[in-house]
């Protein structure tokens, strides 16, 4: 049976034409910097959250830490975890909203791509590292996203996402609490790569939802895994967090929800009332001092930096010494020792680096792939001995 692809190419553009003024239509975007033909049966935004979810670095988040690292407990928090919460909350408001759901999909799926292992603990140990070795900028998850979705996947020919999804990844900044967000339309999606700091807002409205529920989407969580974690009981939760949002992630989120609907409905902007506002606040300021610097999650996040920097610094140096995986005699005595370095000289020789990369560059691309679980293997092999015999 023949099926008449026009037909639902107008079907999908007749629901876009039922969007609000505000939203960011596929037939409005700046398309990719590689074109491609047009999909019968997704339109643009919809093809860039398959692009995502089908590759290599969103499927390496259900191994990585968001809060807890390398959690024992199934029904603790991981990174794909958040990222699917943030797609389904964003979803559900913006249908409200009438946003574009499939470029707030594509934008949730892909915004964490670029996170190390060990989650922030492991961000900031990359960001010291590379400014010790001369990098200004040193190292950003959101920055580094878009590298990822453009540069080190697909043997360095990237995923060819749209301009605004890319812009969604690299403008997301979840650590920034702001009561009101606006789209920055002005800016020049054409000058992505030239972003260097987190001073940008999304030029989409869509972009915009997902920065404020990529908030309000660990929060609950983070509590909720706090509690069930023994750092902290229900009876420690501000009063007026309790009776203004709840003490559970279902009724915080289902607070947050509610209100970003009602304050942004009919406005070009993502909006929280005073009162949500500042509850966003006090639940933040609680989580930090008792849940992320909890001396039990900081003893095992110094452990988690340690990792972090004995890998960049081993893998420097084993760079150097097999001239980048090139003297072969070298580099077969290192993996004899450590054979997941084998996965380390295959993804040099498979991306596009040349002479001029500097090596912590290229060694900051890797060990920010990792997944928790393969660098702990990866630092078992390099500093724990192994039996001869």
């Amino acid at each position: 049976m023949n099926i008449d692809s026009s037909k639902i190419a107008g079907f999908l553009e007749d629901e876009e034409r039922n969007l609000s003024p505000f939203a960011k239509k596929s037939s409005e975007s700046l398309g990719r910097r590689n074109p491609i033909a047009p999909d019968p049966f997704r339109l643009e935004f919809a093809r860039d959250e398959t692009r995502i979810i089908h590759s290599p670095p969103f499927r390496r988040l259900k191994h990585k830490t968001q809060v807890f690292l390398s959690p024992d407990n199934d029904h603790i928090c991981t990174r794909m975890e958040h990222v699917l919460h943030v797609s389904s909350i964003a979803a559900i408001i913006g249908r409200c909203l009438r946003l574009n759901i499939d470029l707030i999909n594509a934008i949730a799926k892909g915004h964490d791509l670029g996170h190390p292992p060990f989650g922030h603990v492991g961000e900031r140990k990359l960001d010291k590292l590379l400014r010790s070795c001369g990098d200004p900028d040193g190292f950003k998850h959101e920055i580094h996203g878009l590298r990822v979705v453009d540069k080190l996947t697909n043997y360095g020919t990237g995923l060819n996402l749209t301009y605004e999804v890319r812009d969604g990844i690299i403008s997301h900044c979840g650590e920034r609490f702001e009561q009101v967000l606006y789209p920055d339309r002005k800016r020049d999606l054409f000058e992505l790569e030239q972003i260097i700091d987190r001073t940008c807002y999304p030029t989409t409205l869509e972009g915009c939802l997902v920065r404020m529920v990529d908030r309000i989407a660990y929060l609950g969580r983070d509590l909720e895994d706090g509690i069930k974690a023994g750092l902290i009981g229900k009876d420690d939760v501000p009063r007026e967090v309790i009776d203004g949002l709840g003490s559970d992630n279902g009724k915080i989120i289902g607070n947050f929800v509610n209100d970003i609907i009602a304050e942004s409905l009919g406005q070009d902007a993502i909006k929280l009332s005073d009162h949500i506002f500042a509850l966003m606040q006090i639940l933040k300021d609680f989580n930090y001092k008792n849940i992320y610097l909890h001396r039990e999650v900081e003893a095992r996040a110094r452990k988690g930096e340690h990792v972090v920097e004995q890998l960049f610094k081993s893998h420097i140096d084993i760079c150097e010494k097999t001239d980048r995986g090139r003297n072969i005699e070298a580099a077969e005595a290192v993996k004899s020792d450590a054979p997941t370095l084998s996965v380390f000289f295959d993804f040099i020789k498979n991306s596009t680096y040349n002479d001029e990369t500097p090596a912590p560059r290229i060694v900051t691309d890797y060990v920010a792939g990792m997944t928790d679980t393969f660098a702990q293997r990866t630092y078992l092999q390099l500093f724990l001995p192994a039996p001869v015999v």
